[in-house]
């Protein structure tokens, strides 16, 4: 009786706390093995975002993650072209080790801000481009895997005032 109660109360804190999102878009890609460095995540938007938004880059770590900080490469696309490309440093880790983020598992959930008021301008078909670039000095060759990456998400968010 009391196992079905906590389930139940669970289940309806997980789908109260997930309401209300300000996300205009928002697509996660599953890392299930690790992110290998060869590995560009595209995620792609296809409607008009009228008004001023911000863009953020969610990543999912476990406890296998070898590293307190993360190094990314990020681009954004128009069509074929290439409008910016940023190279961006994350904490993912506080200096004492515990993991940074949300959740109450050996699971985080870091969202990171990348841009402030964007929107698009056209009905072009913009692509987002995200890869890691980060590396440990002294691996064999081939170590290319990212250990403890999950998942990577985008989120585009109405401005909050």
């Amino acid at each position: 009786m009391n196992r079905t109660r906590l389930l139940s109360g669970l289940m309806a804190f997980l789908f109260f706390s997930s309401c209300g999102s300000d996300a205009l878009f928002r697509q996660d890609k599953d890392t299930p093995n690790g992110w290998n460095l060869k590995d560009t995540l595209r995620f792609s938007l296809d409607k008009t975002i009228e008004s001023p938004s911000d863009i953020y880059i969610h990543l999912r770590n476990n406890q296998e993650y070898p590293f307190s900080n993360i190094f990314l490469v990020v681009g954004l696309r128009a069509g074929d072209s290439l409008i910016e490309q940023d190279t961006l440093e994350y904490a993912m880790a506080k200096p004492n080790g515990e993991w940074l983020g949300t959740g109450y598992s050996s699971i985080k959930e870091s969202k990171l801000w990348w841009k402030s008021n964007w929107q698009t301008t056209d009905t072009t078909l913009y692509h987002f481009d995200i890869a890691q670039a980060n590396r440990a000095n002294g691996l064999e060759e081939g170590a290319e895997q990212l250990a403890g990456i999950i998942s990577v998400g985008l989120s585009i968010e109405t401005r909050t005032k």
